[in-house]
């Protein structure tokens, strides 16, 4: 019993100072670094979307500033918000993410706002990472959000290798018919768009790789692994590691995929894995002597 309390005692002591960091964190962020950032690069990406040359500026670099490089769906999807000015864009989109935060986190939201870094850096660069990690935690619970991940950065859909080490053939198929679904429709209504974001992600493959780490390609087989023993051990929060390991380039703000990592942790007994459950031994019956 001692015991236990002191283990609990030092896991809320851990807590309370990961806590206190992070908000240090983000405050000397806010008041040093911001100031001196060019704020929300890679939201360019999303409000210059231009219909006629998609992507033309993926394919000359990965480091191209506005590039678009996801799939057609998306630029449909995001196209409406590219009418608005720069600044009206900006607040809309931000808006957005600030959805995808509580969605995600619900009432620790805001916590987890002014405690975890990554939030904080993914909402002044303006990528797509906060809604990455509402899909990958939604996907889990419903696999056809696993389309959102596909569609968008493609490898860190190697999270769906969960499913693979639980035999969850049915949520495999679902991912995989949603996201299949979807591009179908999509050839229907422009099949030149989707041949060339095809295009465009063979080229990015071929390309030298941004800083250090090792390709996707060298990550790839570790981040299944990682999401095969999530699955295996039934720990639903290692998935969010194991795709962001499978991020195409891996940026510092690429770690907000790890939001999802809090409610798959939250609610870990929902991903315990059921023993089956054995038919009842019928009586036997007593034999008259």
């Amino acid at each position: 019993m001692i015991e236990a309390l002191r283990q609990e005692s030092w896991r809320r002591a851990l807590r309370n100072s990961l806590i206190v960091a992070g908000a240090v964190f983000n405050a000397w962020f806010l008041i040093v670094w911001v100031p001196r950032l060019f704020l929300f690069v890679d939201a360019r990406s999303w409000w210059g979307i231009d219909l006629h040359n998609l992507y033309g500026l993926a394919n000359q670099s990965l480091l191209a500033d506005g590039a678009f490089r996801l799939a057609p769906i998306f630029a449909w999807l995001l196209y409406p918000l590219t009418l608005l000015s720069w600044p009206a864009f900006i607040a809309v989109f931000t808006g957005l993410n600030l959805l995808a935060v509580l969605a995600v986190g619900r009432r620790q939201a805001l916590l987890l706002l002014i405690a975890f870094p990554p939030i904080l850096l993914e909402l002044v660069n303006g990528n797509i990472h906060l809604f990455m990690a509402l899909f990958i935690w939604a996907g889990l619970r419903w696999p056809a959000a696993w389309a959102g991940i596909l569609l968008s950065k493609v490898t860190p859909g190697v999270g769906i290798v969960w499913f693979v080490a639980r035999r969850e053939w049915r949520n495999l198929a679902i991912a995989l018919g949603a996201t299949a679904a979807i591009i179908a429709v999509g050839l229907l209504i422009d099949p030149t768009l989707w041949s060339q974001w095809v295009n465009s992600l063979v080229i990015a493959a071929g390309q030298p790789r941004v800083g250090d780490i090792p390709s996707v390609i060298g990550r790839l087989p570790f981040a299944a692994a990682l999401a095969w023993y999530a699955g295996r051990t039934s720990r639903a929060w290692l998935v969010p590691f194991a795709c962001v390991l499978a991020m195409p380039t891996i940026w510092i703000q690429s770690s907000a995929l790890l939001l999802a990592s809090f409610p798959l942790y939250w609610e870990r007994a929902r991903w315990q894995t059921k023993p089956a459950q054995s038919a009842p031994t019928a009586p036997i019956p007593a034999v008259a002597t």
